[in-house]
């Protein structure tokens, strides 16, 4: 059986344009979707481990969808739909 380990693509952490608040949350999203190619996360998950508000995670992937990391898509008020690039 092989175990693999998932690592957050190195080039993220050193992209000076992105916040590191945003850093944190793209690790979160990566770890969450590891193996998968779509990921559905609320507000709700996210803010057990930061402390975020619903525009600021918004804010947050419209910077990484910018950066071309991932794409997203909110189905609901605090719901979103996550492709990971």
């Amino acid at each position: 059986m092989l175990i693999r380990k998932f690592q957050i693509p190195e080039s993220i952490w050193k992209d000076k344009r992105i916040p590191k608040e945003t850093k944190y949350i793209y690790s979160y999203i990566y770890s969450k979707g590891f193996d998968r190619i779509i990921t559905d996360i609320n507000i709700g998950e996210i803010q057990q481990t930061i402390k975020i508000k619903n525009k600021g995670l918004k804010k947050s992937l419209e910077i990484l969808e910018q950066l071309k990391y991932l794409v997203y898509q909110e189905y609901g008020t605090g719901m979103y739909t996550i492709t990971l690039n």
